[in-house]
């Protein structure tokens, strides 16, 4: 379908806390060659609640629209959040009756570099880089809600926008049993780096303004 036909709405989350893996800096190309970035959050149970009826307001009106021998697509971007039990396998349903938004965008990478890159600013409005954002962050996100019909569905995508990190907790991949570790004679990695052309890393769906 056209982008012209695509009901949109802009909207921009209050504070919520950042969860699962997190592509805001770096997209992936793993599953998709174009890059995605994504960041889910969990948001209150009233600001979801009221986000699920402006999902299903957006898809009502673009199946009007463009749905014409479609049936609706699922909301599986805007969920109650839970949790799911290790040894049972249970949900275990959030005391909070938080919700969990699904987000994404794609980034368009070319020779390694994406075309799109997410805008990040701090709680002072001020744009910043070089950080590493991690899971448990308190963050705002600025979103488009895009309706779309294709592929027999009729729905609304969540696509990222940009982000305002109002509290940061940095990503770190150290693991704890790595302190139980004494350094040995051996394998130098600075070394290695100083000798070794290092290839373009793999990261592990338009770029604007966000009215924070």
């Amino acid at each position: 379908m056209s982008t012209k036909d695509r009901i949109k709405q802009d909207y921009i989350t209050q504070k919520g806390i950042l969860t699962g893996f997190i592509l805001i800096q770096k997209p992936s190309i793993k599953f998709n060659k174009k890059g995605t970035y994504q960041a889910n959050i969990l948001i209150s149970k009233e600001e979801g609640e009221a986000l699920v009826d402006i999902i299903k307001n957006i898809r009502k009106e673009q199946f009007k629209k463009t749905g014409k021998g479609t049936q609706l697509a699922e909301i599986t971007q805007c969920i109650p959040y839970f949790q799911v039990d290790e040894e049972t396998g249970e949900k275990i349903v959030d005391k909070e009756g938080r919700y969990l938004l699904k987000t994404s965008a794609t980034a368009y990478v070319k020779n390694m570099i994406p075309d799109v890159k997410i805008p990040v600013i701090d709680a002072k409005c001020k744009p910043i880089s070089g950080i590493s954002i991690g899971e448990g962050s308190i963050a705002r996100l600025a979103l488009s809600l895009e309706g779309y019909s294709t592929a027999g569905k009729t729905g609304v995508s969540v696509k990222l926008k940009a982000c305002q990190i109002i509290q940061l907790v940095e990503y770190s991949s150290s693991n704890k049993y790595l302190k139980n570790f004494s350094e040995e004679e051996g394998f130098d990695y600075s070394e290695y780096q100083k000798n070794t052309d290092t290839p373009c890393e793999e990261a592990p769906e338009e770029e604007e303004e966000a009215d924070f």
